[in-house]
């Protein structure tokens, strides 16, 4: 049996009564709707899963009207169960936290961002958990179970044409920082649909302050980084979108691309930078790199699936520069990062 202490449980109700409202909103409606009434019986199953969960889970029939301040019980589920939880503290601990993104942005107050945070903390505790990370979160139904790929994406996408990437003010060659959340959204979203990871290079150029103050800002933009950029667009042309964050870092959003994937593109970018052309500059310039690989089951928001791969470069940089981080494990906490052979 899988125990959970009062708080826990009383997250834990909050996390099924909201997914099986997204089940019933954004799925079951939407089958039911585009197929004349039709629910399947992988939905009816998976209702039926929750409502069991619910039930151990509760405290009676005064459910409803229980707040946190209550003294909440201890509470068991069976353990067959276990994939179910699994998959529905991931994703909600993903929704919560792009819940809580736009308001915690909007204050550097300790005791409101604590308010903010309190169930992420608790959501995070649960996937630390050792019976959580030997498990696998269980397959659920999707869209595109019973509505063909082109079908589902549309009624999911904004409609029209995405729009395409703003370039950045400087330089006017890689994609801006600006659009960079948006698209990377709505490419997760895309790849979920079928069943893709997606990953993330975060790229910082070595040494960056020596060749400013060797060559000044004005060569070095012309000499330096106009080349790289270049390259670095080339590089990512038909596989992703590369993106110029600011100052001599870059970030390449790569669809349908896993962790490996990831480092095999640093290495082959980490390649053609060593023939690059940068006129009168000396030496080449080499980048340190970090993936990260963001899967369907994937907790992070985007904004925090960018912290670890900004955190997998630095961890490069700190290991010697010229070479590649990542994480061994889909908690990518400090402790799991990695240099990746080239």
């Amino acid at each position: 049996m899988l125990e959970f202490d009062g708080v826990q449980s009383h997250v834990m109700v909050r996390c099924l009564e909201r997914f099986r409202e997204h089940v019933q909103h954004d799925l079951a409606e939407v089958v039911a709707r585009e197929l004349r009434g039709f629910l399947p019986a992988q939905l009816r199953e998976l209702f039926e899963e929750l409502d069991v969960m619910l039930r151990q889970l509760s405290v009676g029939p005064n459910l409803k009207n229980h707040s946190p301040s209550d003294a909440w019980p201890n509470t068991v589920v069976h353990d067959v169960h276990a994939r179910m939880i699994k998959r529905v503290v991931v994703a909600q601990r993903r929704a919560l936290a792009r819940e809580i993104d736009g308001p915690r942005q909007k204050t550097t107050h300790r005791e409101a961002i604590g308010w903010l945070e309190r169930e992420i903390r608790i959501l995070d505790q649960l996937l630390e958990l050792e019976w959580m990370t030997d498990t696998r979160s269980a397959v659920i139904p999707k869209l595109t179970d019973f509505l063909t790929i082109r079908h589902a994406e549309a009624l999911t996408t904004d409609p029209g044409a995405p729009p395409k990437p703003s370039t950045d003010d400087k330089f006017h060659i890689l994609a801006a920082a600006s659009s960079f959340a948006d698209d990377l959204a709505r490419l997760r979203a895309r790849c979920e649909l079928r069943e893709l990871p997606i990953a993330l290079v975060y790229l910082d150029l070595d040494d960056f302050k020596q060749f400013n103050s060797r060559y000044g800002e004005t060569r070095v933009d012309r000499d330096l980084l106009s080349p790289f950029m270049e390259l670095l667009e080339a590089h990512a042309f038909a596989r992703g979108t590369a993106y110029r964050m600011g100052g001599d870092e870059y970030v390449v959003i790569l669809p349908n691309c896993d962790g490996p994937g990831a480092t095999s593109f640093t290495a082959k970018f980490s390649a053609a930078l060593r023939e690059l052309r940068c006129p009168g500059i000396d030496p080449r310039p080499t980048v340190s790199s970090g993936v990260v690989e963001i899967g369907v089951d994937c907790a992070l928001t985007e904004r925090e699936a960018l912290a670890r791969a900004d955190r997998a470069k630095a961890f490069a940089k700190q290991a010697g520069k010229d070479c590649t981080a990542g994480y061994d494990h889909e908690l990518m906490r400090e402790g799991d990062l990695r240099i990746r052979p080239r």
